[in-house]
C-alpha cells in the first residue's frame, strides 16, 4: 500500500496545507463557472453565440453566428474572473464548491497571468476530456494545466492572501467569509436561471426575394421569399427573438394554370447551382392535375444553399410540362443576402 509518506517529494502531497480538493468538487465548480459564462452570454448576444469558458474542450457542432470575444462586456468578464481565480484562489463557482486555485510552491494564489495561461493549457486537457479525468487517479489530484503551470486544487473558501494583497487581509472573519459566500452563491443561481433554455412561442413572417421570372408556354406566377420563424427565449425577467439559419428557408411559390389538354405529367424541378454554374443540387415535386395548381411552397434552408451551393450560389426553378421548360425564374445569393440584411 502506497502512501504520501513513501513518495518521493516532488510527488507527496503538501503537508500542513487544505486537503487536496476532491474530482467531483472540481466539476461542481466547473459547471458553475460555466453556467455564469453561459448566462451572461446569452444575456449579452443571445442565442446562437459562442461562449468563453475556463475549461474549454474541443467540441464539434456547427459554427456559432457570433463569438464571445465580439463583446467588451464578455471579454471584461472573463478577466475578470481569471483575475478573481488569480488574486483570490477562487472564482464564484469555485467558491461555493469550496476549491481554490494556488501555487504548488508555496501555496498561494498563483496570479492572474499563471490564470489565464492554466485556462490555454486545459486545450490539453479537452484532449478526449482525458485531463480533465486525470485528476482521478493523479497522485495530486492534477490535470495536465496543473502539473504545467505548477498549480493544486485545495479544499478550502480561505486561501492565503496573493503576496500583492496580503497587507490589505483583515483577520479572518465568519461573518465577511458568509457575505462573500453568499454573493458567489446567489451569481452562481443567476447564471443557471439564465443559461437554462426556456423557448417560448414562435412567430413567422415572410419577406420577398426577387425572382426574375422566364413564362414560356403557360399562365404562370411566382412567388419567391425570404421565410423566418423567430423563437421568443424569455430567461427570468429578459426576453429575446431568437432568429437563427435553419429558422429561415427561401421558399418559392408557383401558382400554374395550364391553357392547352392536361400533360401526362407536370413537374416543378429546383437546381441549386454553385458559383460556377454547376449543378450540385435538385429538388423535384410533383404538381397535380387541378386548374389553377397553387403548388406547395419548396423551402430551402440557408444551410442548405450553403453547404450544396456554396459561396455564390443560384437557385432556378422551373415548370416542367411533359419534358419541357414552361416557366422559370432566379433567385441569386446576392438577391437573397439584400434581403436578409434589410
Amino acid at each position: 500500500m502506497t502512501d504520501t509518506a513513501t513518495l518521493p517529494a516532488d510527488l507527496a502531497e503538501p503537508v500542513g496545507g487544505p486537503p487536496l480538493a476532491p474530482w467531483s468538487r472540481r466539476v461542481v465548480a466547473a459547471l458553475l463557472d460555466g453556467a455564469i459564462l453561459g448566462g451572461a452570454t446569452w444575456v449579452v448576444l443571445g442565442s446562437g453565440a459562442s461562449e468563453p469558458s475556463l475549461a474549454p474542450t474541443f467540441t464539434p457542432g456547427a459554427a456559432p453566428e457570433q463569438g464571445w470575444f465580439t463583446s467588451p462586456w464578455l471579454v471584461g468578464l472573463l478577466v475578470a474572473m481569471l483575475a478573481l481565480q488569480g488574486w483570490t484562489g477562487a472564482t464564484p463557482g469555485k467558491r461555493v464548491a469550496g476549491v481554490a486555485i494556488v501555487r504548488l510552491s508555496d501555496g498561494l494564489p498563483v496570479g492572474f497571468l499563471a490564470s489565464a495561461l492554466r485556462v490555454v493549457a486545459h486545450l490539453l486537457d479537452g484532449i478526449f476530456l482525458i485531463g480533465y479525468l486525470r485528476p482521478l487517479w493523479n497522485v495530486r489530484k492534477q490535470t495536465f494545466a496543473d502539473s504545467i503551470v505548477g498549480t493544486l486544487a485545495v479544499q478550502t473558501r480561505e486561501p492565503p492572501a496573493h503576496p500583492w494583497f496580503a497587507r490589505f487581509r483583515h483577520e479572518r472573519s465568519a461573518w465577511r467569509s458568509a457575505v462573500v459566500t453568499v454573493v458567489a452563491v446567489s451569481l452562481c443561481l443567476l447564471g443557471v436561471a439564465f443559461s437554462s433554455t426556456q423557448t417560448g412561442a414562435a412567430s413567422e413572417y415572410e419577406t420577398d426575394v426577387p425572382c426574375a421570372a422566364d413564362v414560356r408556354s403557360a399562365t404562370a406566377s411566382v412567388q419567391a421569399s425570404r421565410h423566418v420563424q423567430t423563437f421568443v427565449d424569455r430567461r427570468l425577467w429578459v426576453t429575446r427573438a431568437s432568429t437563427e439559419a435553419d429558422q429561415t428557408a427561401l421558399s418559392i411559390t408557383w401558382t400554374w394554370v395550364d391553357t392547352g389538354p392536361s400533360p401526362a405529367r407536370r413537374v416543378h424541378e429546383i437546381d441549386i447551382l454553385d458559383a460556377d454554374g454547376m449543378v450540385v443540387s435538385t429538388i423535384e415535386q410533383e404538381v397535380a392535375f387541378d386548374h389553377p395548381a397553387v403548388l406547395d411552397p419548396v423551402r430551402i434552408t440557408p444551410s442548405d444553399l450553403s453547404s450544396a451551393g456554396g459561396p455564390g450560389w443560384t437557385v432556378e426553378s422551373r415548370l416542367v410540362s411533359d419534358g419541357t421548360t414552361v416557366a422559370s425564374c432566379v433567385v441569386s445569393q446576392q438577391d437573397w443576402d439584400a434581403v436578409h440584411r434589410g
